[in-house]
């Protein structure tokens, strides 16, 4: 014996090891192909969520235009921005409307009638008050100076007082007289009337005076004509003149309003539902044809997803008669071709044509008539995506089963795994005892080699 042997091989020459390991690679190959196949069938289920968010983002598509306030959406322009702006509501009515602004609601601006040589000037030798009256209120408000207050002093009085019912003080430099530059201004926070300053009491040392084009006979309301009938209001802002319209007035003019129905949105709405039945298709495409580079088929080849295309173009060519005139009665009539890879292009002259002279036409076909029990092409495509994307649709299915079939490989896999290891176990066993017998017999070799040789050398030199 020459003791244990650590390393297998070395006590017999040979190389166990290696042959150990060629053997064991041999009988794992089926483990290693089921592992592959998980390896495949995980990419099969990353692309089947894939494919399933593109018909999702299809489905929504079709939901808009399944939606009545789709086709109820307006645009609305002014022909001249600079008097006029607004701004309109889905449903508004259809006309264009003249607006003529003859007055701005203001603030109402009350400026001291005498300045200032600083911002730290007293504005009162003795104690004293003023009262503001805001509009109508009945309620007046009372700033209580001290005497030798500043200029400063009584802004912030006015500007902090908790009972401030919404007029702002500040100090302004003219530059009018460079000895006494500084005023006090006082402005209302709002527009109009309801907001107008009346200085009921005046502070001796700070008397002020309204700005010479709000007197009264001035109104600080807006005042402007819709159609010829006079209006006037608090704001520039009106909403309650024209329904579902809200007018931004900015300048004294005249300006033509126009509220038209919304077709580039519904256009564009058409556009998205082509656009992303195409990606669906493509997608699908290209992970089922066959790569003339890798001479492979697409990972989902073998699947259903294989006919989805062929489902999806029956859908799209699908049809109604909810259009009594049979003007449109599916997407060839709004410029739909179908290209040879099983995409679809839309001619957007065609589709825009379609829009802008036959709306209700449209508005039909994908809306459908309840009153007839014809179903409308937005639903039919939002019902059927509906199906193929829910929990016992054909993309959930492909999911489960590969899944499943995941879960038998894992189990395969674990199984032959143990059985392996258990072979490998004893085949490496049985390999260390022939390396420790051919150890043992190559040292038997070798000394019996050596007493023959001894014995050789002796029987010679006796000779």
């Amino acid at each position: 014996m020459t003791g244990s042997i650590s390393t297998l091989g070395v006590g017999s020459g040979l190389k166990l090891q290696n042959i150990l390991d060629q053997l064991k690679a041999v009988d794992k190959q089926p483990i290693d192909r089921k592992n592959t196949e998980i390896t495949g069938l995980n990419t099969q289920i990353n692309e089947f969520t894939t494919i399933n968010n593109k018909l999702l983002t299809m489905k929504s598509s079709a939901l808009d235009l399944y939606m009545s306030g789709t086709y109820l959406g307006r645009t609305v322009a002014s022909s001249d921005t600079t008097v006029v702006s607004a701004t309109v509501l889905d449903g508004a009515a259809a006309k264009t409307y003249s607006v003529q602004t003859t007055n701005l609601a203001k603030q109402s601006l009350f400026m001291s009638s005498s300045g200032f040589a600083t911002k730290d000037s007293s504005v009162a030798t003795v104690a004293g008050s003023m009262t503001i009256e805001l509009g109508n209120s009945t309620t007046n408000f009372q700033v209580n100076v001290a005497a030798n207050s500043t200029l400063s002093q009584l802004v912030d009085s006015i500007n902090n007082d908790t009972t401030n019912p919404g007029v702002t003080a500040s100090i302004i430099n003219d530059g009018l007289n460079a000895t006494t530059p500084y005023k006090l201004v006082l402005k209302s926070n709002g527009l109009g009337e309801n907001n107008r300053i009346q200085i009921l009491q005046q502070l001796p040392g700070a008397s002020l005076t309204e700005d010479s084009s709000q007197t009264a006979a001035n109104s600080l309301n807006s005042q402007f004509t819709v159609d010829g009938v006079s209006y006037q209001r608090q704001s520039n802002s009106v909403d309650d003149v024209v329904d579902g319209v809200t007018l931004t007035l900015k300048s004294a003019g005249s300006a033509s309003i126009t509220v038209s129905a919304d077709n580039a949105g519904l256009q564009d709405k058409i556009t998205s539902l082509v656009t992303s039945y195409n990606d669906v298709v493509q997608e699908i495409g290209s992970k089922t044809s066959y790569d003339q580079n890798t001479k492979k088929f697409g990972i989902l080849a073998h699947t259903t997803m294989r006919d989805l295309p062929t489902d999806l173009e029956s859908l799209m060519t699908s049809s109604n008669s909810a259009d009594s005139t049979g003007t449109i009665k599916n997407l060839f009539d709004l410029g739909m071709a179908f290209n040879r890879d099983g995409t679809i292009t839309i001619d957007s002259a065609t589709l825009s044509t379609a829009i802008s002279t036959n709306s209700d036409k449209v508005k039909s076909f994908f809306l459908g008539d309840s009153t007839k029990g014809i179903v409308g092409f937005a639903d039919k495509v939002n019902s059927r995506l509906r199906t193929m994307t829910g929990n016992a649709g054909v993309i959930a299915g492909e999911k489960t089963a590969a899944q499943s079939r995941i879960g038998s490989l894992q189990d395969q896999i674990s199984s032959d795994t143990a059985r392996l290891n258990k072979k490998y176990a004893l085949l490496t066993k049985q390999f260390v005892a022939l390396d420790t017998f051919m150890s043992q017999e190559t040292s038997l070799s070798d000394f019996l080699t050596g007493q023959f040789n001894s014995i050789n050398g002796t029987s010679t030199k006796n000779g």
